[in-house]
């Protein structure tokens, strides 16, 4: 072998394991973002969690899990409003902004009047919200 493809060959090596490293340094940070996504973006402050009951067989003793409290969309702060399906930084803006210049939502349809919030939407967010 002559000494171009002596450096040839060792240049392809360099590459070929830089490469490799490569790979398998992006597919260990995968998982971890997979598998553990708070390592990246930290411990929620606040989840909105959907209102549902569940009750055992009507022959044994009916045993119904505490309800979390909805959200209330009369008096919900812009970072609560954030935690709810669909709702982003701006359109909980526009859900406060309504609130403020209209007054408080009469029901949970009335959410509709927001620009940008339809009947799919809140659909979405019933599980979540009351306007009580």
């Amino acid at each position: 072998m002559s000494n171009v493809e002596n450096v040839v060959e060792r240049h392809y090596r360099k590459a070929v394991t830089f490469f490799v490293i490569l790979i398998l340094v992006g597919t260990g940070f995968w998982g971890v973002r997979r598998y553990a996504p708070t390592l990246f973006l930290g411990e929620p402050d606040l989840i909105a969690v959907p209102n549902t009951e569940r009750s055992q067989d009507s022959t044994t003793k009916s045993i119904v899990l505490s309800k979390p409290a909805l959200l209330n969309i009369n008096t919900a702060s812009a970072k609560e409003l954030q935690t709810l399906p669909n709702i982003g930084e701006k359109m909980a803006k526009r859900i406060i902004d309504y609130r403020t210049q209209h007054g408080n939502f009469a029901s949970v349809d009335a959410l509709q009047k927001v620009k940008g919030i339809g009947p799919k939407t809140i659909e979405k967010l019933k599980p979540f919200i009351d306007a009580k």
